[in-house]
């Protein structure tokens, strides 16, 4: 094998190599979880409206009350999310956020974004709760 079919080849595969992450990173799955609860942050407290209507990605509008939670499967890293405000003052707005690339989960607080917190506020990681012990495992540890 000469040094020419040698570089060739290896060309090929770095190509190959580079075009597999950069269809990983554009088409990696995310968990949405679109949050309309109150946060505070620092001394301030951004509340959710009674009624807005969020929409993902041009996707159909979800309607949502105040303290509710919906879940939105997504692909790749940048997202706009358009929150239209039903109850009271009449407000639309749309905003582009980005989730990290190896983050399956994360929280997207409605109220921040309506609030005009910082963009760090808008998207958090999503830890789940710790389980809470079955009554029948309680029963076994007593034993």
């Amino acid at each position: 094998m000469t040094s020419r079919s040698l570089i060739q080849r290896g060309g090929v595969l770095i190509g190959l190599l580079l075009l597999s992450v950069f269809l990983f990173y554009i088409g990696k799955g995310h968990t949405l979880l679109i949050d309309t609860h109150a946060l505070k942050v620092g001394d301030k407290e951004y509340k959710s409206p009674e009624m807005v209507e969020v929409s993902i990605n041009g996707k159909p509008a979800e309607s949502m009350g105040r303290a509710e939670r919906v879940l939105v499967l997504v692909g790749g890293p940048s997202h706009t999310i358009t929150i239209e405000v039903v109850s009271g003052a009449e407000k639309k707005v749309e905003k582009k956020f980005t989730v990290p690339t190896f983050v399956d989960t994360v929280v997207v607080s409605v109220p921040a974004i309506l609030g005009d917190a910082p963009a760090e506020h808008w998207v958090s990681t999503f830890t789940a709760p710790p389980a809470k012990d079955a009554p029948a495992e309680q029963m076994m540890r007593e034993e």
